[in-house]
């Protein structure tokens, strides 16, 4: 599985689980998945531009 791959997923999860806790009422929470998210989007595109090919 391509790194890219794995960094895309964990964005997706972040970014779901930081929906959750706003919608449980959970504010500082969700902030702080929801930066972790960008984070991970950030990091997939800049693997994705390089063009790694690691397996």
């Amino acid at each position: 599985m391509k790194t890219s791959t794995i960094f895309a997923v964990c964005g997706i999860t972040c970014g779901l689980l930081s929906a959750m806790l706003g919608f449980a009422g959970k504010p500082w929470q969700a902030g702080l998945f929801g930066l972790a998210a960008g984070i991970w989007c950030i990091a997939t595109l800049i693997m994705d531009r390089r063009g790694c090919d690691d397996d």
